[in-house]
């Protein structure tokens, strides 16, 4: 217990330490657009890991049905056998579908996250707002499309 004590004052300490106060009502400004930049970010990042998420699964289920369904097709029967190739079809396009646009997008995304979180960093980061300077910049805040 006073081993945890101990090592939360050290990093409380050195975080207060690295902190500065942000005065300015522009800088003000312009870390809270980046924060609500991040935000905005991070939300279209996770809807696209969701959307491959949720490809991935569909293409996991294709595979199990195409490999649940490859030993009970009656090679014989042509409505069967069409059946087992859309299937087997459909499952190529979506494995394409992923590899293509989905994991591109998301990978574009991650990137986009990944830069305005630097931005924030690098303008705004270990530092914190004057209170009544930042109600104020709060009041009248007008973020431009980032």
């Amino acid at each position: 217990l006073v081993g945890g004590s101990l090592a939360a004052a050290l990093v409380w300490s050195g975080g207060a330490s690295a902190q500065t106060l942000i005065v300015d009502p522009q800088h003000i400004a312009h870390c809270l657009c980046l924060e609500q930049s991040v935000a905005q970010r991070a939300a279209d990042m996770n809807a696209r890991r969701q959307v491959y998420e949720q490809r991935t699964a569909e293409l996991a289920q294709l595979d199990q049905r195409i490999a649940r369904d490859r030993g009970m097709v009656n090679e014989s029967d042509p409505v069967q056998v069409g059946r087992f190739r859309d299937m087997v079809e459909q499952r190529d396009r979506l494995a394409e579908s992923i590899d293509g646009l989905v994991i591109g997008d998301l990978q574009a995304s991650i990137g986009r996250y990944n830069e305005q979180v630097a931005a924030h960093r690098q303008s705004c980061g270990g530092a914190y707002y004057e209170q009544n300077t930042l109600e104020r910049v709060r009041m009248t805040l007008a973020c431009p499309r980032m």
